[in-house]
């Protein structure tokens, strides 16, 4: 594409090929450099904005606290009652639960009337907009013991006993994959305590454990889950993060839990010490 030259084509002809193109060469850069500076105002003036949206909040526009607020900052006055009773007022739309299709998996039972009641004739047909009365249970959660008996033989000819193994897909331990997932998510995620974990497992699933098998259930999911912890961590070293600490309870000590908080990724770490060194471990050398 042909570019227009900066002065008239006369006086832009008159001008040996050389310095045509050192011309086009300082034009150009100055042309990025404008650039530059343009995105750079612009940046800066929406840096500006969120700064004054920042110096207007207070508790009334924002989540802070009232104690937070100066003596610029006039309350407003209690509102009035309304009048109006509580709840849902005349007019209003409804809020209901969303009805489940039968193409989700709904299991449909058909309720038709035999007879009417008044003249005991017989009723046939299907109606082709039913009325839809929808009731959600949960199955009974009971846990599936499976046992294997290994049984052990005697060798008419040699008198060796060898003993049956369990099969390739069986673990070795007293519990499955499922089962080692919902112990590890009520002690982690909904912070349940070992006791509570086995009370759990025993009211509600039908499986008791003891204390010590449920240690013994979160040690290999931790293991499992080591991989994506490690890449999280080393993800949010390389991203502009929030750094926190909070006391928090670390075998009956006084421990602390780092949170490092990105866009996307947010990472938990939890440390007995409360160091630089620290620190360092979570956000890295950056």
């Amino acid at each position: 594409m042909k570019r227009e030259p900066p002065l008239p084509q006369i006086l832009w002809d008159q001008i040996p090929p050389a310095v045509q193109a050192a011309l086009w060469v300082v034009i150009d850069g100055y042309a990025q450099h404008i650039a530059a500076l343009e995105a750079q105002v612009a940046a800066l003036q929406q840096e500006v904005q969120e700064l004054r949206a920042q110096l207007g909040q207070n508790s009334q526009n924002s989540s802070r606290p009232p104690s937070s607020d100066g003596p610029q900052v006039k309350r407003k006055p209690p509102q009035p009652p309304s009048g109006r009773s509580r709840g849902g007022q005349p007019g209003q739309p409804p809020h209901q639960r969303a009805v489940l299709a039968v193409e989700q998996g709904a299991e449909v039972i058909e309720c038709k009337p035999q007879v009417w009641r008044r003249c005991g004739r017989e009723l046939q047909g299907t109606d082709s907009q039913p009325w839809r009365h929808q009731v959600g249970e949960v199955p009974a959660p009971r846990a599936h013991v499976t046992e294997y008996q290994l049984h052990r033989l005697v060798c008419g000819q040699g008198g060796i006993t060898p003993c049956g193994s369990l099969p390739a897909d069986v673990p070795p331990t007293s519990y499955g994959p499922r089962l080692a997932s919902v112990i590890a998510l009520c002690g982690g995620a909904y912070r349940m305590s070992t006791r509570r974990i086995a009370s759990f497992c025993a009211a509600v699933l039908g499986g008791p454990l003891a204390a010590g098998a449920i240690c013994q259930v979160e040690q290999p999911v931790a293991q499992a889950l080591a991989p994506p912890v490690q890449a999280a961590q080393a993800y949010v070293q390389t991203q502009d993060a929030n750094v926190d600490e909070t006391s928090w309870r670390l075998q009956q000590r006084r421990g602390w839990l780092w949170r490092v908080v990105t866009r996307w990724v947010r990472v938990f770490c939890l440390r007995a010490p409360r160091s630089a060194k620290v620190l360092q471990e979570v956000v890295g050398e950056s």
